[in-house]
């Protein structure tokens, strides 16, 4: 039977950098190394002739975030150890990054090496703060309206209400002035 994508055609770069893909990656869990493509290793600030060949897996944790960095590394040990698949989200070098993939298993159930790609999810995660804001935004804009409407009825009891609410929307935004990159999402 044959390979089922071996005639396709390569992805062209272009549609790679669309979706964010930055690079892939080898992980052989016994050999505690990781194999990255040259994009991938070039975004960590890595060699990309020594990662293309495997780094120890210490090079690249050296390159995540501090805040990330026990995290990622007990994951990774843990999904190379169990297998199936890999997921993880952490910051390197000013950029979110997730890693996506599967650790193999062998016939015999024993773990093989684990292959996936990487995406840049900066953009994405920044499109997403600024939608979230402009809601806030206009949950403000609507509450200050129903503050007014509340005053033209005199219902002090009601117009107390939504000033809780206005007093809650203001915390929702000064939530939002803080830098999202700097909160781990895992």
């Amino acid at each position: 039977m044959a390979d089922p994508g071996a005639d396709d055609p390569p992805i062209p770069q272009a549609m790679l950098d669309a979706a964010g893909i930055v690079g892939s990656w080898t992980h052989d869990h016994w050999a505690g190394t990781l194999m990255l493509s040259a994009p991938l290793a070039t975004l960590l600030g890595l060699d990309p002739a020594a990662a293309a060949t495997g780094l120890p897996l210490a090079d690249f944790l050296d390159r995540t975030h501090p805040e990330d960095r026990t995290r990622i590394e007990s994951y990774l040990h843990a999904v190379g150890e169990a297998g199936g698949p890999l997921e993880a989200e952490f910051r390197a070098g000013g950029r979110r990054l997730l890693m996506r993939g599967r650790i193999e298993r062998d016939a015999a159930g024993r773990v093989g090496p684990g292959r996936g790609i990487a995406l840049d999810l900066t953009e994405t995660a920044a499109a997403g703060q600024h939608q979230a804001e402009r809601t806030v935004n206009r949950m403000a804009e609507h509450a200050i309206a129903l503050r007014n409407l509340s005053e033209a009825l005199r219902r002090p009891d009601l117009t107390a209400r939504i000033e809780g609410l206005m007093l809650e929307i203001g915390f929702e935004l000064a939530r939002h002035l803080r830098d999202p990159a700097s909160r781990p999402r895992h």
